[in-house]
């Protein structure tokens, strides 16, 4: 058995990109601070517009959560239509999803406007219940969305679902047929190649300590020198630190743990994904499976926002899909990994701007197309300013009393709704 790898499996196709470290500008028009999907694309739009950007890391240029995330392209929040039907009317649950759509659909523009070969496919997700009470909740859900969404949905009693699922362990679930994956490591090289063709200005291992305004935009102080810029865009996520404070108070980051089996015979993976689609359970801390875009392993994800280490979880994980897939046997595990990621305390993604500053943060779970479709948001904010509406902008951005950041409680806070909702635990 070869040794756990504890970086991403997408990096053995998109390995970190090598840039070579060039001079920060005296002045820009734009400055962007985070290397995700949401940073690039705003530059890219940005730049297509004529403005002049230049995008900062502290590390590797796209080395946070945007090339290490499953790859799963949807359009659900962690509340669901039925929530928000409940919580705040009809018509806002309706813009809320009909804007979750765009931001599915900003991927596949994406993809096909600079031209990615990143493995985009619509094949369809999975959703399974173990309990007769998550199956009863996912086809009410799924019967509301189509009737006010027209999202197509197919309901699988335990008979139906074992042609779907090669697992003894889940009694039903529901089929969207329209849903797609992605190889985000790919995904992202092409934003990077995208960038560095149209002139975007990469600066990576390059943190930005101090943003100090000026009565034309920012002086932007960084570890390699300092600049003027017009607008500033944070674009940090599960990344963001003490740079805006106010920002980091209202962010919970958390590690989102995943790992890759080893090359499996063909004839297994057909037997256990016959669908090679993506996979999820009904649990408020899912677990999510699918396919290596090459259709050679299984990726698994689980045990969001537990701490440990990655060969420790990498173990762990494979005890868990074990469980799923008893027919997997005593299969390794290639590669073990985490990234960082960000809920808020309204569990909704927010974009706005904060003494100036613009941000688009707190995916709770769906950062590749939220960071898609808000990258492009934030760009056509500075450039046609109170033009742009969405659902999730300027909104109330809570946070609670002394919190600064310090994000002790969230493995407390999963193990609650794991005892709460009776999920099974192996290891």
């Amino acid at each position: 058995m070869s040794m756990m790898k504890t970086d991403p499996y997408w990096w053995e196709a998109a390995p970190r990109p090598d840039i070579a470290r060039s001079n920060v500008p005296a002045k820009i028009d734009v400055a962007v601070v985070g290397s995700g999907y949401t940073g690039l694309i705003a530059a890219l739009k940005l730049s297509a517009a004529g403005r002049s950007v230049a995008v900062f890391d502290s590390g590797a240029i796209g080395s946070g959560a945007s090339s290490r995330n499953s790859g799963f392209v949807g359009r659900t929040l962690k509340y669901s239509f039925g929530d928000l039907v409940k919580a705040k009317g009809l018509s806002h649950a309706i813009a809320t999803y009909q804007e979750m759509q765009v931001a599915f659909r900003a991927v596949a523009d994406t993809v096909a406007e600079y031209g990615i070969d990143c493995a985009f496919k619509v094949h369809g997700r999975l959703i399974v219940a173990e309990t007769p009470q998550q199956y009863e909740d996912l086809n009410r859900e799924y019967e509301l969305r189509q009737l006010h969404l027209g999202s197509p949905f197919e309901t699988l009693d335990k008979s139906a679902l074992l042609r779907e699922i090669g697992s003894p362990r889940y009694l039903g679930g529901v089929v969207l047929p329209d849903l797609a994956s992605i190889h985000p490591g790919l995904y992202h090289q092409g934003l990077v190649n995208a960038a560095l063709a149209r002139g975007v200005a990469l600066h990576p291992f390059t943190r930005v300590g101090k943003l100090i305004p000026q009565a034309q935009g920012f002086a932007v102080e960084t570890a390699r020198g300092n600049l003027a810029a017009r607008d500033v865009i944070m674009a940090t996520n599960g990344y963001t630190d003490g740079l805006l404070p106010w920002l980091q108070r209202r962010l919970i980051p958390f590690d989102a743990w995943q790992m890759a089996t080893e090359e499996l015979p063909a004839g297994l993976i057909n037997q256990l994904l016959p669908k090679d689609r993506t996979y999820i359970d009904s649990y408020m801390n899912i677990d999510a499976i699918r396919r290596s875009p090459d259709g050679s392993r299984i990726l698994y994800c689980g045990k969001t926002g537990q701490r440990s280490d990655q060969v420790t979880m990498g173990r762990r994980l494979s005890a868990e899909l074990r469980a799923v897939f008893p027919d997997l046997g005593d299969v390794g595990v290639s590669h073990s990994w985490t990234g960082r990621c960000a809920a808020t305390f309204d569990l909704l993604p927010h974009l706005g701007t904060q003494d100036g500053i613009h941000y688009a943060v707190g995916y709770c779970f769906a950062g590749l197309p939220m960071g898609s479709h808000f990258g492009r948001l934030l760009a056509q904010r500075i450039l046609t300013p109170g033009v742009v509406k969405s659902v999730f902008a300027d909104q109330a951005f809570k946070t609670v009393p002394f919190y600064q950041g310090n994000n002790w409680f969230v493995p407390w806070m999963m193990r609650y709704y794991d005892l709460k909702e009776g999920k099974r635990q192996v290891a």
